[in-house]
């Protein structure tokens, strides 16, 4: 069942107030080139529907949104592949050919090396037991923590080599993002294969709210899980124009995460299923990671570059 392979389409490009996106963030091994590519659909509730690629680009600052027939979105539900007009989407890589107006880029690249996040039973995927809910707002899933890139990418005729480079996979799907939340990954440490994704949202559930959290690092093969369904507690979330201090802790550790804003570019966003939310976000920023245990030992500490950061909405 699909439920179990979060990777895959999850809807039907038939059904209404809907959109489904992946996000593949390829960063070649210099780091000249930091790109989030986002293949999805998009179903309004009228029944119009297209699928699109959007493209940010975190290294100058620009984003691109390219949309396509839904005709031209394929996939298949027994592996993650997803195809949009030429540009196809998978585990193994992706190849991208978009050329429009003064735009102009074409990848191969293949993907190896990967750690996914646990699926098990009783927990399909990092939403854990709240994936099997059939009424959420938005599912949200964490396809590839860490792998290795290697191939070519063309970006407007400057050719960049990833042989070398790391990538990161995650997903959403529903019918609309949350009105507020912290969304933030860096798989860029000094220390290798350390990998953090945070997702902190305000979530409505049935006639009520709460706030809701999902955060994994990755540290020496090991996956440190701090979400909402396993008891976890979100201590406090300290917000400056220019920083954002975050605490979460269980019992048996305690995460300090530290969020440093760079340059934003503009991203589109589903609102019942319509892409027309305006948001920004940064593939730029800087994490302050510090996990400890409960009596105080320091498991690991680093600063996480190039990474994604959106802020949205009210965080008091």
């Amino acid at each position: 069942m699909r439920i179990w392979k979060p990777e895959v389409f999850q809807g039907h490009s038939g059904k209404k107030g809907y959109f489904e996106g992946w996000y593949f963030k390829l960063i070649d091994e210099k780091e000249k080139c930091v790109l989030g590519v986002i293949p999805g659909i998009s179903t309004e509730s009228d029944g119009s529907s297209h699928s699109f690629i959007q493209i940010i680009d975190g290294r100058h600052g620009l984003s691109h949104y390219f949309e396509f027939p839904i005709e031209d979105f394929q996939y298949k539900t027994s592996d993650f592949y997803i195809r949009i007009g030429k540009n196809i989407f998978t585990n193994a890589g992706i190849i991208l050919d978009i050329e429009e107006d003064d735009f102009f880029l074409k990848a191969d690249l293949v993907f190896d090396r990967h750690f996914k996040w646990p699926v098990m039973l009783t927990s399909p995927g990092i939403m854990g037991p709240y994936r099997f809910l059939p009424f959420m707002q938005c599912y949200h899933g964490v396809v590839s923590m860490d792998h290795s890139i290697k191939g070519k990418l063309t970006l407007n005729h400057q050719e960049i080599h990833f042989n070398g480079g790391k990538g990161y996979i995650e997903k959403d799907w529903g019918t609309s993002f949350p009105k507020s939340w912290i969304w933030a990954q860096s798989n860029h440490f000094e220390k290798d294969k350390v990998s953090i994704s945070i997702s902190i949202a305000h979530i409505p559930f049935l006639k009520t709210e709460f706030n809701g959290f999902l955060v994994g690092l990755l540290h020496e093969n090991k996956l440190y899980r701090f979400t909402t369904y396993t008891g976890a507690k979100l201590e406090r979330i300290d917000y400056k124009e220019d920083y954002v201090n975050v605490r979460i802790s269980d019992k048996n550790y305690t995460l300090d995460i530290g969020l440093i804003p760079g340059n934003a570019s503009s991203l589109i966003a589903p609102d019942n299923g319509k892409m027309s939310t305006v948001l920004s976000e940064s593939l730029s920023s800087s994490i302050e990671v510090c996990l400890s245990d409960k009596k105080g030992r320091l498991i690991f500490q680093g600063m996480g570059i190039n990474a994604g950061l959106e802020i949205t909405g009210r965080l008091d």
